[in-house]
C-alpha cells in the first residue's frame, strides 16, 4: 500500500469516496439481480407445476384404461409451450408409459424438472415428469448485468464529481496549512500565521499551529538576544583573559629577576657566615619564603605556557605506547615502589593531542607515586573503554586519598593542595581538568581517605580532520 500512502490527501479522499460508492452500489446490484433471478425461477416452477397438474389430470384416464396412444397425444399438446423440452409419463411401477420430446436447440439454458404424482380416489396411478429449459433466464441475467453496469458507472461518476466538490472544503484548508509549514521551514520566519480555516478539527490544528509558531517566535527572539549577549560577554571575557595572562606573564617575569637576586644575596650572606646565631631562624624563614615564591612563579609560568598549547591538532595515539613512554620517564629509580597494571584490550587507540595525553598520564602517575601510603608500594590500575563518542580512561590507585567532604568543590582549582605536608605545586589536577574540558570531555573523581582515588576521564574521541 506504499502507492496509496504516497498519494496526496486530495486523491486519497477522492479514491476512498469513489471506492466506497462503487462497493455499496455493486453490493446492491448483486442483491437485486440474485433476488430477481430467484423470483424468476420460482415463477417458472409455479408455471411448470400448473402445466403438470393440468396435463396430469387429463392423463389419469389413459393410465386407468392403459391407453398409451392417448397419453402420447396428450403429452404432444405441450409443443405449444416453448420452454418444455420433454414430457414423460410413468406408471405406478415407475415404468415408462408414454413420452414426448420437443426439438429445442441446445443453448446452455438452465434446466428445470417437475415431478407430479397422479392419484385417483387416493390410489397412486403414476408420475408425470416435465423437463423445461429457462431460455429467457440468460436474457434476463444479461439485461440485469447491463443495467447494473450502467448503474455502477453512473454511481462512480456521480460519487467522483461529488467527492471532487466536497473534498475542496477539507483539502484546500490542509493545503494552506502545509503551505505555511513549508514557508516557515524554508525561511525560518516564525512570524507567519495561518488564517482562519474553520472551527472543526482542521481549524483546531491551524490554531494550535499558530500558537506553536508564536511560542517558537518568542523563544527564537529570546535565544537571539541571549546569543548576542553571550557573544558580547564571551568577547569581553576572552579579552580579559588575555589581559590577565599578559599581566601574569609580565608580573612573573618582572618578579623572577629580583627574587633570583634576593636568593643570591641570601646565599652570599650564608656563605660569608654573616648571620648571627640568634637570627638564624629568621634567616631560614626568609630563605624558605624566597624558595616558595620561586616555585609559585615557576608554576605560574608553566600554566601560562601550558594554556597556549590547548588547541593542538589531534592524532591517532596508541595508548600503550604513550603510557610506556611516560612510565620510562618517571620510574627510572622508583620501579620497585610502583606497580602499574594497564589493560587496553577494549580500546587501544584514541584521537587526542599526544603531548596532552602524555601530560594526563604523567600527572596522574606522579600524583599516585607522590601521595602513596607509607610502607606500601603504589598500585595503579589503568583501563580504557568506549562509551558513545568517548574513550573512557579509568585510573585507580591505592594512595592516601582525598577528603571529598572538605575538598570536593576545590578539586580542580589552581594551586589547590590536599596534603600540605607533602611538597607540591597544586597545579596537576588543574592542568588535567583544563586539557580534558578544552577538547570536549569531562572528568570525575571518587576518593576515600587511606584507601585510594579513582579518576574517570572521558576523552572526546572526535574524528581526525
Amino acid at each position: 500500500m506504499t502507492w496509496f500512502k504516497n498519494l496526496s490527501i486530495k486523491n486519497k479522499l477522492i479514491l476512498i469516496q469513489t471506492t466506497t460508492a462503487f462497493i455499496v452500489v455493486l453490493i446492491c446490484c448483486i442483491f437485486f439481480v440474485l433476488n430477481d433471478i430467484r423470483t424468476f425461477k420460482e415463477s417458472g416452477k409455479r408455471k411448470l407445476f400448473s402445466l403438470a397438474r393440468i396435463v396430469g389430470e387429463n392423463a389419469i384416464s389413459t393410465l386407468v384404461f392403459f391407453d398409451q396412444d392417448a397419453a402420447t397425444q396428450i403429452l404432444s399438446k405441450l409443443n405449444k409451450e416453448p420452454d418444455i423440452s420433454e414430457a414423460i409419463l410413468l406408471d405406478k411401477n415407475g415404468k415408462l408409459f408414454a413420452k414426448h420430446a420437443m426439438a429445442l436447440p441446445a443453448n446452455g439454458a438452465e434446466k428445470l424438472t417437475i415431478n407430479y404424482k397422479l392419484y385417483q380416489d387416493n390410489e397412486f396411478l403414476g408420475t408425470l415428469i416435465l423437463n423445461a429449459q429457462l431460455k429467457d433466464l440468460n436474457k434476463i441475467v444479461t439485461g440485469y448485468i447491463q443495467v447494473a453496469g450502467l448503474v455502477l458507472l453512473t454511481a462512480i461518476m456521480a460519487s467522483l464529481l461529488i467527492s471532487i466538490f466536497l473534498q475542496r472544503s477539507i483539502v484546500y484548508r490542509l493545503l494552506r496549512l502545509v503551505s505555511k509549514t513549508k514557508a516557515v521551514a524554508k525561511t525560518g520566519n516564525y512570524s507567519l500565521r495561518v488564517g482562519n480555516i474553520g472551527s472543526d478539527e482542521i481549524g483546531i490544528l491551524g490554531g494550535s499551529f499558530n500558537a506553536m509558531l508564536e511560542q517558537i517566535e518568542k523563544m527564537d527572539s529570546f535565544l537571539k538576544e541571549t546569543n548576542a549577549a553571550l557573544k558580547t560577554y564571551s568577547t569581553s571575557l576572552e579579552r580579559k583573559n588575555r589581559e590577565l595572562e599578559e599581566f601574569a606573564y609580565i608580573s612573573s617575569h618582572d618578579m623572577k629577576s629580583p627574587i633570583t637576586s634576593l636568593r643570591g644575596l641570601l646565599t652570599l650572606m650564608q656563605d660569608k657566615d654573616a648571620i648571627k646565631p640568634e637570627h638564624r631562624n629568621i634567616f631560614n624563614l626568609a630563605v624558605n619564603s624566597v624558595l616558595q615564591i620561586q616555585k609559585t612563579i615557576n608554576a605560574l609560568n608553566e600554566i601560562i605556557a601550558f594554556r597556549k598549547t590547548l588547541r593542538i591538532e589531534r592524532e591517532k595515539i596508541d595508548l600503550s605506547e604513550a603510557l610506556e613512554e611516560v612510565r620510562l620517564r618517571i620510574l627510572d629509580h622508583k620501579a620497585d615502589q610502583v606497580v602499574i597494571n594497564a589493560d587496553f584490550t577494549q580500546c587501544r587507540h584514541v584521537n587526542f593531542p599526544p603531548v596532552h595525553l602524555k601530560s594526563i598520564f604523567q600527572n596522574l602517575l606522579t600524583n599516585a607515586i607522590k601521595y602513596k601510603q607509607e610502607g606500601k608500594p603504589a598500585i595503579i590500575d589503568i583501563t580504557a573503554t568506549r562509551e558513545e563518542n568517548f574513550v573512557v580512561l579509568e585510573v585507580k590507585d591505592n594512595g592516601m586519598g582525598i577528603d571529598m567532604d572538605r575538598f570536593k568543590d576545590k578539586l580542580f582549582g589552581l594551586f589547590q593542595r590536599f596534603h600540605p605536608d607533602i611538597e607540591g605545586t597544586g597545579i596537576g589536577l588543574h592542568m588535567i581538568h583544563s586539557i580534558v574540558e578544552s577538547y570536549g570531555g569531562r572528568i570525575y573523581i571518587d576518593s576515600v581517605v587511606d584507601k585510594g582515588t579513582t579518576f574517570k576521564i572521558y576523552l572526546n574521541n572526535a574524528p581526525l580532520q
